[in-house]
């Protein structure tokens, strides 16, 4: 040391051959660099073929120098015959905390390390096991290995700078880098095991895959389950990275494309929820059931919110979820509650739309009542909303015709509008109500809907229903004016024992088919007025006076 000046810190320099330039300058960790000079370094390769592609002679050769290059950096003694050469002790696997880069150092002659000292022998470094070129750099002291970087080392990079994304996504494409990293040296692994354990051996390197297929399957089985884990991982941090920064909206991207169980969905619903971010998380929330499956009360928190909040996006999520997902009843009950505080009615603006929000609720309480199997309750929510196709199929498919009983206005009304019935002729009333006049008859006859039904509910709502009572009553009478629906002998026979029935009810209401048809229809006036017994003559008379209508008088 007082001889000569102290040596400088090691550099590895990669030059272009053919610019000369400096591509890459990196300071090697050497210990004691300042009592070495230049001669005391050497850089030597080695190429490590494939072991697929290895000739025995290779493999014999590889094998035999295994205590020798390979483990060069924990017996620096068996390459250097220098007396000041020492020995890297191994780490013992006991001891966690001591640093893989850190390791305790003792002296040794080289003479000493092969006389009084046993061989030890240290497991192959996995990145020397590896196929390709190897670059050693030795001093006195130490053994750099410098091999060409893969993706584990860029995964793992990433990971050390917190680039969830790329990283989460360089999994998804390469899930071999799990496999990899899961073979890394002892101080990089579990405590729990030992060295020789994590490692591996030359052996098991070169060994030809002749496991048994139930093994084999076993390994591929925790290696998935491995990856997903690490997936799952990786990408909730992702998540937390993006709501850290008040990236809300593609916090919840995300969280639809890497978080994969419940239990981490819950916590991040929640999450999103208690900050009123509930558009940002809900289109990405499982639209299936998961096992386990999510607990209900998370689809019904943001089903709730929208009811009050925002009907659009309430239509929208209910369309999209499963209703096994969460409690029917509960989301029922929530739109019945909001029906009923009264600012959603059809009368209320939304959007320059008016009823629209009221529509939406009602259009998905009938949705849940059919889920629930309350077919009559969803009739009448599609009663309510004018939708006769939903209605009618309803009506067909589940035999509810006697579930109109209750709102015979409604279902009349079905295919007509409010500037319909303030303006339309006639005919066009007659056409838009004749599919549910036609039910209305025929059950009649049947005694599934009384005919007194229909005319006091009509009756009731006065003058404005006043031509649909007509239409029923002039069925009822007169069913040849309709077009007759039967292909069969047989279908023909009842047809005609429905009108005979259709005759004598409509009798019934004698007095009140006088006036109707005297408003509405003069020749048919004459009509019954020549072929029924029933009506009142004295009220027959009354209203052909009042109407001046002579020749019925007559």
């Amino acid at each position: 040391m007082r001889r000569r000046q102290n040596g400088l810190s090691p550099e590895l320099k990669l030059i272009n051959p053919i610019t000369k330039d400096e591509v890459e300058v990196d300071s090697l960790t050497v210990s004691r660099y300042e009592s070495l000079s230049a001669a005391d370094y050497h850089l030597g390769t080695l190429y490590v073929p494939h072991p697929q592609t290895m000739t025995p002679a290779q493999r014999s050769a590889l094998e035999a120098i295994g205590g020798g290059i390979w483990d060069v950096g924990a017996g620096a003694a068996r390459i250097f015959s220098s007396g000041a050469s020492v020995m890297n002790m191994p780490f013992s696997s006991s001891d966690s905390r001591t640093p893989p880069r850190a390791p305790s150092m003792s002296s040794a002659s080289a003479g000493n390390a092969s006389t009084s000292a046993p061989r030890r022998q240290t497991p192959v470094h996995p990145n020397a096991a590896t196929a390709g070129l190897k670059v050693f750099i030795h001093s006195p002291y130490d053994c750099v290995l410098a091999i060409k970087r893969d993706l584990s080392d860029h995964f793992q990079w990433e990971l050390e700078h917190e680039n969830y994304k790329d990283a989460w996504e360089l999994l998804e494409d390469h899930p071999e880098i799990v496999a990899s990293t899961a073979q890394l040296p002892a101080g990089d692994t579990s405590p729990a095991s030992t060295p020789r354990q994590r490692q591996g051996s030359l052996h098991e390197f070169f060994a030809d895959g002749s496991e048994s297929q139930s093994t084999t399957s076993v390994t591929r089985a925790n290696q998935n389950s491995s990856i997903e884990k690490e997936k799952r991982r990786i990408g909730d941090l992702w998540v937390q990275q993006l709501v850290v920064a008040g990236d809300w909206k593609q916090a919840g991207k995300v969280a639809g494309r890497v978080l994969g169980t419940s239990a981490r969905w819950e916590h991040w619903v929640w999450k999103f929820a208690q900050t009123n971010h509930f558009n940002e998380i809900s289109p990405h929330i499982p639209k299936k059931p998961l096992q386990p499956p999510l607990p209900s009360m998370v689809y019904e928190v943001v089903l709730g919110h929208y009811i009050i909040h925002d009907r659009i996006r309430f239509k929208h999520v209910l369309e999209a979820w499963d209703t096994d997902l969460y409690d029917i009843n509960s989301v029922i009950e929530a739109i019945k509650s909001k029906l009923s505080a009264g600012d959603v009615t059809e009368d209320s603006i939304e959007g320059d739309d008016q009823g629209r929000d009221w529509r939406i609720l009602q259009d998905g309480l009938a949705k849940l009542f059919l889920a629930s199997g309350r077919q009559r309750e969803a009739l009448r929510c599609y009663i309510h909303l004018q939708n006769a196709d939903a209605a009618m199929t309803l009506i067909k498919d589940f035999h509810l015709v006697d579930a109109v009983r209750d709102d015979i206005p409604g279902f009349i009304m079905m295919r007509i509008t409010k500037e319909q019935m303030e303006s339309a002729p006639l005919a066009e009333l007659e056409e838009a109500s004749s599919e549910a006049v036609n039910v209305l008859v025929e059950e009649g006859c049947r005694g599934t809907i009384p005919a007194d039904d229909v005319v006091t509910q009509l009756q009731r709502k006065k003058e404005p229903f006043k031509p649909f009572l007509f239409f029923y009553l002039r069925r009822l009478w007169k069913p040849e004016l309709h077009e007759r629906k039967a292909k069969t002998a047989k279908e023909r026979v009842a047809e005609d024992r429905l009108a005979a029935d259709g005759k004598i009810v409509a009798e019934d209401f004698a007095d009140l088919m006088v006036d109707l048809f005297a408003e509405y229809d003069r020749e048919l006036l004459m009509e019954y007025l020549r072929q029924s017994q029933s009506y009142d003559l004295s009220k027959a008379t009354a209203e052909c006076e009042r109407r001046e209508y002579i020749p019925e008088l007559v």
